[in-house]
Order: C-alpha cells, then structure tokens, then sequence
C-alpha cells in the first residue's frame, strides 16, 4: 500500500501510518527540538550561520578486533556509537577529516587498515541513510571518509624532547596542518579529540619547532575527559583519567600550552558520561526504535551497556553546537576544568539528554527507509 517514496521525513514512516499512530510528520516534528537558555530560536535545519568546520581524533577502531578490555575489544567501541550519533547531524557540520585509531594498542602492529574498515563500516551505512535524511535536512554532505592514525601501528607517544620540525613520519597530523595552513582570515577549525592526545601535540610541537603559531591560533582543541576531578581523577590530580594516561605526556604538554595561552584548549571533562549518558533514556524499548535506520542500528548496538548506549565522547560535538544544553562559553578556554565547571556542565546536559536523545532519535527515524505495506 506504501512505497518507498511515501517516506515520512521525521519518523520513517508514511504519513498516514504517522498519523493514525500519531506520531510526528515532517513539519510538525520541531516539538522534539530543545529550547533552552542558550538559543533564542533553536532549529537543526537552519542554515542561516556558518558551520563550524571540524576534524576529529578518535581512538575508533573495529569492534570485531578481539582485545583486553570489559568488551572484548581492543578499543572502547563508544566512540562507535558517538561516531554513527555525529553521522546523523552531520549536517550541522564542515567535516574535514576523520582520523580513525589514534591509539596506543601495540596489538594494532598488523590489523587490517581501520580508515577503509571505517569507511566501508559507516560509509555504506551513511551512503544508505543520507538520502531519506537529505529529504528533510539541508545541507548533508555526500561523503564523508576516514584515514588511518598514523600512530596506529606504531603505538608512538608524544616525547616533548624531540625533534617535531618534520611531519614526514605523521600524514594524519600533517592532513591538518594543510587544512588549517589555508584558512581565510577568521575561520577556525575544532579539533574534537576522543582519546589520547598524541596527534595534538605533534601537531602543536610542529608549529612551535617551525615558528607557526599563527597555524596553532586556528584550531581550538575540545576533549573529551583528558582530565576530571569528579570522576577517575581528583581534585588533586585530575589529570589522572583513561584518555590522559594514554599519553600522560601528551596531555601535560597540551595542557601547559593551553595555560599559556599558545592553544585554545577546551576540556569537558566526564560531562558526556556522567551528563548526556547517565540522564539520557534508558531500556531496549526506546532504543530499538533506532534500530529502522543503519546509522540508527550502529548508534544503538555500539556500545549497549547499563541499558542504555555509552557515545560519550559526542559531549564535544553537542558543545560546539552550543545549543543543547551546554556551550564552549560554558567551559575555560585554557584547558583548565574546575570541579565547579565539570559539575554544573554535568547538570546542564543531564537535564538535557533527552532532548539530545530524541533529536538523534528523530533523526535516525528520519533516515530510514519506509517498509513497503501490502
């Protein structure tokens, strides 16, 4: 009774059947969109301002790879999640590059290249999606691909005594550094960072080794928990979480450039953990409803745990956004988080989670193609 092309913008189904289940159509659908103090008119769809461009560093690698850890994987798979949430709003963003296994993982010696397992594990999956969501979105780019570390096979850490004049050794810090040489006056690149901080620092030792900082005032660097005195950390040394231990001297170099004034540095600390994950919804029932869509089927079997799916690291997107319960002017600019900061974000995006969560929701129903009824 129902084709394909009879695909219901904000729910995935047709309108008729979104009616008599009363769900949400296409132009009804900005009830789910937050409002909040942040934002004087919040709409996911406008255009109206320049995107922000960005590159992301993240330690993603292929779940199936078998490794140590509490899943079975040799990296943890929320970047997975948080990934496939980022793909669905993409729209909202200038992606510039996507270094895929910035990690440390000395099994990562001899596996297969992770940009093309990323790029076949998500582009298919976006390249099936992004025409159901380009029909009620502007603005989706027609690709987006991934590059392989190149620390992955390495598992190098950052030695701030050596010699970073030459990126010869470092094609994925390199990638940046020509994306960032060429910017116009003004613009500025995020640099959203889901793990160690490795790539960061060569990339900022370059610059200093070579005279550039005008390249370094660029990029704004946000992380994600490379420092908590709330959670794993303490007030005394809140530096002492999983992503800064990865390459503790990495993130002690970032971080005193940052308090210099060198870098803009923003630290979000646990709030995509302890806010977006902990207040978001919870149980199989709400996040099946994902499942209609792929991009929606890799958020929410990314990394299930606790009922509910762990995409921490998304804090630093949804921030940079700025209109979701937290923004970057909510946070220091100089790598320091304060434990005042980290609890009142924490709040902020507890209280707004479900917004998020609904919005990515919408999305993902939005992406899916409409089962043809008989």
């Amino acid at each position: 009774m129902f084709s394909r092309s009879q695909h219901s913008c904000r729910t995935g189904w047709p309108p008729a059947v979104a009616f008599h289940y009363g769900l949400v159509a296409c132009t009804t659908a900005f009830l789910l969109a937050p409002v909040n103090s942040y934002s004087q008119d919040h709409s996911v769809d406008s255009q109206a301002t320049a995107k922000p461009k960005v590159w992301i560093y993240t330690d993603m690698s292929d779940p199936t790879l078998k490794g140590s850890n509490k899943q079975g994987t040799l990296n943890d798979p929320d970047d997975v999640s948080a990934m496939a949430g980022y793909m669905l709003m993409a729209n909202e963003f200038e992606t510039l590059g996507i270094i895929v296994a910035s990690t440390h993982r000395k099994e990562h010696s001899d596996t297969p290249d992770q940009g093309e397992w990323a790029s076949h594990f998500f582009g298919k999956a976006y390249q099936n999606d992004v025409q159901h969501l380009s029909q009620c979105f502007e603005g989706f780019p027609k690709v987006i691909s991934f590059v392989e570390s190149s620390i992955k096979k390495s598992a190098e850490d950052f030695a701030p005594s050596k010699d970073y004049s030459s990126l010869e050794n470092y094609p994925t810090v390199k990638l940046l550094y020509d994306k960032a040489k060429v910017l116009q006056q003004g613009e500025l690149i995020s640099v959203l960072c889901w793990g160690s901080l490795t790539e960061p620092a060569v990339l900022a030792a370059h610059c200093i080794a070579t005279d550039q900082l005008d390249v370094l005032k660029r990029l704004r660097f946000i992380a994600h928990w490379t420092n908590s005195p709330l959670h794993q950390g303490s007030a005394a040394h809140p530096e002492d979480v999983a992503n800064c231990r990865e390459d503790a001297a990495a993130c002690a170099y970032m971080k005193k450039l940052a308090l210099a004034g060198t870098l803009t540095f923003y630290e979000c600390g646990a709030i995509g953990q302890h806010g977006i994950v902990s207040g978001g919804p919870k149980g199989t029932d709400y996040f099946n409803q994902f499942k209609t869509s792929q991009l929606g089927k890799i958020f929410a079997e990314g990394k299930f745990v606790q009922n509910g799916v762990d995409h921490s690291d998304s804090a630093t997107y949804w921030v940079l956004l700025g209109k979701w319960g937290v923004s970057l002017a909510e946070i220091a600019s100089n790598g320091t988080n304060s434990a005042a900061t980290e609890e009142a974000n924490e709040k902020q995006f507890y209280a707004h989670s479900t917004r998020i969560h609904d919005e990515l929701l919408r999305r993902s129903k939005s992406a899916s193609a409409t089962t043809k009824v008989e």
